[in-house]
This record gives C-alpha cells, sequence and structure tokens, in this order.
C-alpha cells in the first residue's frame, strides 16, 4: 500500500515539476547594495521601494511629503519608461508614510500620475523611514 500511494504521489507531483518558470531578471542592481531596482518574471514586476528624502526636502517645514512624493513618482516614471512601461502597467503600490497625517498630501500628488484607472493600493504609518525619509512607495507592475 505504501508503495501504491508513494507512486500516485509522484504521478500527480510530476506534471508539475515539468512546468517551465519563467526566468528571473533583476533590473539595474544597485552597486553594492543587496537588491535590484525591479524584478521581472514574466511580465510581471516588482519595483523596489524608492524615497525622495533629499538634502532640500529634508529641510522643509510645508510640503515636505508632496515634495518627496513627487520625487519617487518621477523615479518611478524613468524606471517604468526604462522597462518600456508607464503607470498603466502598475496593479499594486504599498505607500509608507512616518506620518499618517501627512497622508493627503501625498495622495494629491500620487493621484496626479494615476488620475484613471488607478492601481490597488495600501498605505501605512511606520515608525520611521532609511534616510530620514517622510514616504517610501514601491509598485507591481504587469507589461500589458
Amino acid at each position: 500500500a505504501a508503495l501504491a500511494l508513494a507512486f500516485m504521489a509522484a504521478v500527480i507531483a510530476q506534471p508539475l515539476v515539468a512546468q517551465d518558470a519563467p526566468p528571473r531578471i533583476s533590473h539595474q542592481p544597485a552597486d553594492g547594495r543587496p537588491y535590484s531596482a525591479a524584478v521581472q518574471v514574466g511580465d510581471m514586476f516588482w519595483l523596489s521601494g524608492k524615497v525622495g528624502a533629499t538634502a532640500e526636502t529634508r529641510a522643509m517645514t510645508d510640503g515636505r511629503t508632496a515634495a518627496e512624493t513627487r520625487n519617487i513618482m518621477e523615479a518611478f516614471r524613468t524606471l517604468l519608461a526604462e522597462l518600456d512601461m508607464d503607470f498603466g502597467d502598475v496593479v499594486q503600490g504599498s505607500v509608507y508614510l512616518a506620518d499618517i497625517g501627512d497622508y493627503g498630501d501625498m495622495n494629491r500628488v500620487y493621484g496626479e500620475y494615476v488620475p484613471t484607472d488607478p492601481p490597488a493600493r495600501v498605505t501605512m504609518a511606520v515608525k520611521e523611514l532609511v534616510g530620514s525619509a517622510a514616504i517610501e512607495i514601491s509598485f507591481i507592475a504587469v507589461r500589458r
């Protein structure tokens, strides 16, 4: 009986093993850092989180989150174009805010880049972000 069960398990699992997975391609690996700007599997792309903090934005008292959001979205616009995509290909966004009170400023600028058919999104408050940033955003995109 054990032999019959082992044979059945092998027959059932065989089609799963035989499937070829699309290759994993890293785009713009970060020099000396353990991540890539984008990882592609088939037509799906995971875009690493970006922060928009600069010396200029860190010195701002008003409008900092809006300015950082714009910096991030422009960086993603450039990356998406390099990957032959645009914001219409983005299906999921994750937004991390150091202060949830900045949600309105972030949302206003974010909406300028996805005015119609926006992607699914989650927004969360976090204790702090790398580089003393006010915001970090990451995306998942599927090439149409």
